[in-house]
């Protein structure tokens, strides 16, 4: 008769879809709860405004870790890595601490989805910027950077367009390389 569920069809959500919604009902807390601590070491002084990235970042990678949406743990792991990076430097003026945070944040991505047991398999992606942040940042902080001075941005171009450029081996437009292709023998007179 009517458009409205009857009390039976009520009673059929299953497990998983009572367990997502209380994922949403206590998901908002647990984010203010986050920033509320650290707004309140804020106050008390112990951190500064320099924390609110790195706060913003906790309580999305909080998020990530009681839902495991994906969507949580890449801003998550980048403002983390960034916001504390952002601290160190507060504290002790080494701006390679900011490359450094943010390469680190960029690797933890790939670390947690690891170790939660990902559905995407451990995607790679964020190894890459993680690995050339964290490189510079510890080549920062050593002074290597010092011996390489303004041309490493250069250096960096050069391989992005050598990696855009090369020439991989010939196809045969079905995937296969042109060597590898099938001889099939001539079919019977």
């Amino acid at each position: 008769m009517g458009t409205h569920p009857s009390l039976v069809e009520l009673s059929r959500i299953t497990h998983g879809e009572e367990q997502q919604v209380e994922r949403r009902r206590v998901l908002p807390g647990i984010i203010l709860i986050v920033l509320g601590v650290v707004f309140l070491l804020a106050q008390q002084g112990r951190v500064g405004g320099q924390a609110v990235v790195a706060a913003i970042g906790i309580a999305l990678l909080v998020a990530f870790l009681y839902t495991r949406n994906y969507g949580f743990l890449v801003p998550g792991g980048i403002m983390t890595g960034l916001g504390l990076g952002i601290i160190y430097r507060s504290q002790s003026d080494q701006g390679w601490a900011v490359l450094l945070g943010l390469g680190l944040g960029f690797a933890s991505i790939y670390v947690l989805d690891v170790l939660t047991g990902g559905r995407r398999g451990g995607q790679w992606w964020p190894l890459i910027p993680g690995g050339i942040l964290t490189f510079f940042g510890l080549a920062q902080a050593s002074g290597f950077l010092g011996t390489i001075g303004r041309w490493w941005p250069i250096i960096l171009i050069v391989i992005g367009v050598y990696l855009l450029f090369r020439q991989g081996p010939p196809s045969n437009g079905a995937g296969r390389r042109a060597d590898e292709e099938e001889t099939r023998p001539a079919p019977p007179p």
